[in-house]
């Protein structure tokens, strides 16, 4: 039997954690975050490095593999790493203060500067470690259903989530213009300056293009009453998977042992 539209709009997810509704997996979010804070508070070693914090990271890939998601996360990882590697090298060989650690040269590494590139780096990894894991699992569309459940205004909710997809818009329609100059026989790919001449002409149209799309999206709002002050009808609605207590549980439990562990190596 073909299903209706409004059995098509909706979303299925079979993985359980995948399908988690976005109040829930925001709840592990903030408490992961709060973690992650208490646990690079923890000095360990006579240096004082922050080093539970990296150890820490595995709590983000065992939630991504557990949601089938590792596959569409390890792209966002390796950015998220390479903007770790960098804070880590410049903080290492920059920061300065305490005992020189090592020296090579004119490069040295000082306590200070070594304390400073563990924490930031991995503070870094932690965090937007769990909202790529959140994003990833969560379409805007569940995130604007889950915060007008919460209770927020529908316009800031579209604005919000308008905000997330013009990145996927953007980056598709910058694709299809780098592809189209391709097709015209203009060099894009090759060093730094040669992909920087063709990249920079390619600003007019997608700016352009930005406008046109946002006056066409605004017609097609209004088409469909959305500044009419009534009461809105919602054809798309969240499932919940049936795992929201376990885990808001679970994401509980885990911060209280963590607060406890901290209090009792403060006592200590």
């Amino acid at each position: 039997m073909e299903k209706s539209y409004l059995e098509k709009i909706q979303i299925h997810k079979e993985n359980k954690l995948a399908g988690l509704h976005p109040g829930a997996k925001l709840w592990v979010v903030i408490l992961y975050t709060v973690c992650t804070f208490i646990l690079n508070s923890i000095h360990l070693t006579e240096v004082g490095l922050s080093l539970a914090v990296i150890p820490w990271f595995l709590v983000v890939l065992i939630l991504c593999a557990a949601s089938g998601a590792m596959k569409k996360c390890v792209k966002a990882f390796k950015a998220v790493a390479f903007i770790a590697l960098v804070i880590f090298v410049v903080q290492t060989f920059i920061v300065p203060g305490g005992e020189v650690l090592w020296r090579f040269g004119i490069l040295r590494i000082c306590e200070k500067g070594l304390r400073t590139a563990i924490s930031l780096s991995f503070m870094v990894m932690d965090i937007a470690g769990i909202f790529v894991w959140y994003f990833q699992t969560t379409s805007n569309k569940e995130i604007a259903r889950a915060l007008e459940e919460s209770g927020m205004n529908y316009k800031a909710v579209y604005v919000f989530t308008s905000s997330l997809s013009m990145i996927d818009i953007l980056s598709g329609n910058s694709k299809t213009i780098m592809n189209a100059q391709k097709a015209r026989g203009v060099e894009t790919e090759g060093n730094m300056i040669v992909r920087a001449k063709a990249f920079f002409p390619t600003l007019v149209p997608l700016i352009l293009g930005a406008v046109i799309g946002s006056e066409e999206r605004v017609l097609t709002l209004e088409a469909r009453g959305f500044s009419m002050q009534c009461e809105k009808t919602h054809m798309f609605n969240l499932e919940k998977s049936g795992l929201e207590s376990t885990v808001k549980i679970a994401s509980v439990v885990v911060t209280i042992l963590v607060i406890a562990g901290r209090v009792a190596l403060w006592i200590l």
